[in-house]
């Protein structure tokens, strides 16, 4: 199941969202400069797909989307840029209050130079999506098969428009000096636009970072680390949260194959809140020390690593000792870890996770099984329980049937319900020339938490879809 045929189904069948355009010719062939136009037009028949309980009722749709892409590349730089938006038309079920029209901008860029002694990295997106067509979890697959999905994924549903943005930038100097200095920034958030669900509440993310690194030998290097997060929410409370903290470390070779981390630290955590019953504004100081030590080593068929943190939220100190194996196999890779968490007094969690790649002659199997702490868009930490699997089987040269599962457990907290998710995708692709391909197939999702019960959708879609070269 490769990321290009999962992204491809859940696109195609449950989203309009785009993704920067893939290119499959090498460079000799475009030169530095490649440009690509994709056209695609996507139909979907579903019932319920709000995943309101009762249901809202049958929902079709027809959507032609347009999406640029440009890529350029030399020696010392790389530049990607992405824009696209659709046309939306269809018969909407009474109470989805999904839009017509034009629909789903997005913007992507991404900008990185690498020179001598420094380096520099710029990314900016902005996303429009309806949330009655959000997306799987195997959509947040990362290059290295690591699901992140975003704050909100256990919150969503109903209808509506979700805007997210995110903006990002990333200096380092002295790369061969005896001191360096790394910067980072990087701004987030997401807003809701017309929702069923009056319990979706904008949020906003800041953070800053500046950190020196004191080479004093080619073996260590010493660290100072300044950190700022800042945090705000249009809840009932308009909650404010600023994080600061500041560590001292160092890194350290012990051999060719293996490095130690250690830092140590202390850091503030300041939340204003508003009392929702006299209107009085109030803030709250959590405080403590932060920090962790890690060991990494290469294997001879894979990698170990282990390592504890601690670090401190507005609830309290949460440290986590989590040890790591991944293998590299004839047929494919597994990887796995486990380890335990706890947050001050609570009591500890078991933590871990599995990743399992299988390949066959014309097939692939993956499986990704997670159990971890992630922040919600309330700024809480909750426990996720996260089960992605998928299929994948070349028919012939041609055609090709894939399957996609997903499963979210996502654990109640302090004024947050537990939330239970689940998607499938089968679908069938096909490539009719050297142009154009298609796919269709049918697609699952249910949702249950306290708030609506349960709620399940079903839709059938088709897509067909042409790529316009313009680097010939």
């Amino acid at each position: 199941m490769s990321k290009c045929l999962i992204r491809s189904a859940a696109i195609v069948g449950l989203t309009a969202t785009a993704v920067p355009p893939a290119y499959a010719q090498d460079e000799e062939e475009y030169g530095s400069i490649r440009q690509r136009i994709r056209v695609e037009q996507n139909f979907i028949a579903g019932d319920n797909l709000g995943l309101e309980s009762p249901s809202e009722g049958r929902t079709s749709l027809s959507t032609t989307r347009l999406t640029y892409g440009l890529q350029r590349e030399t020696a010392t730089q790389q530049l990607s840029l992405a824009v696209g938006a659709g046309l939306r038309f269809g018969n909407i079920a009474t109470g989805n209050t999904m839009k017509t029209g034009f629909v789903d901008p997005l913007i992507a860029f991404r900008y990185n130079r690498e020179g001598a002694n420094a380096l520099f990295s710029f990314d900016a997106d902005y996303q429009q999506t309806d949330i009655s067509l959000d997306q799987p979890l195997w959509t947040f697959l990362d290059s290295d098969g690591i699901v992140t999905p975003p704050a909100d994924f256990s919150d969503i549903r109903g209808s509506g428009e979700r805007r997210a943005y995110n903006v990002g930038a990333f200096l380092e100097t002295g790369l061969n000096d005896p001191f360096g200095l790394r910067l980072r920034a990087r701004t987030s958030g997401t807003n809701y636009i017309d929702t069923t669900d009056a319990d979706l509440d904008d949020y906003d993310n800041t953070s800053l970072g500046l950190t020196g690194l004191f080479r004093f030998n080619p073996v260590t290097t010493a660290t100072v680390d300044l950190s700022y997060l800042k945090y705000s929410s249009a809840d009932s409370a308009d909650t404010d949260r600023e994080t600061r903290a500041v560590q001292a470390g160092f890194i350290r070779e012990l051999s060719s194959i293996s490095t130690l981390t250690f830092s140590a630290g202390f850091s503030t955590v300041d939340s204003t809140l508003t009392d929702p019953i006299t209107g009085v504004r109030s803030t709250t100081r959590a405080e403590g020390p932060v920090g962790g030590i890690d060991y990494d080593t290469a294997m001879p068929n894979g990698t170990f690593n282990v390592g504890f943190d601690v670090y401190q939220n507005q609830d309290g100190q949460r440290g986590t000792l989590l040890m790591a194996r991944s293998l590299e196999l004839p047929s494919g890779s597994l990887s796995g870890n486990i380890g335990v968490t706890q947050l001050d007094q609570s009591d500890p969690q078991v933590i871990g996770g599995l990743n399992w790649v299988y390949n066959l002659p014309s097939s692939r199997f993956t499986l990704i099984l997670d159990r971890a702490v992630y922040t919600d868009s309330s700024d809480e930490d909750r426990l996720t329980n996260l089960l992605v699997a998928g299929y994948s089987h070349e028919i012939n040269q041609v055609s090709s049937l894939s399957v996609d599962l997903s499963m979210s457990y996502t654990e109640a907290a302090v004024g947050e319900d537990a939330t239970e998710r689940a998607g499938l995708v089968v679908a069938y692709n096909r490539e009719l020339n050297e142009n154009w391909s298609f796919n269709t197939g049918v697609a699952f999702r249910t949702l249950q938490d306290n708030d609506i019960g349960e709620a399940d959708a079903t839709a059938l879609f088709f897509g067909i879809g042409r790529n316009f070269d313009l680097s010939r």
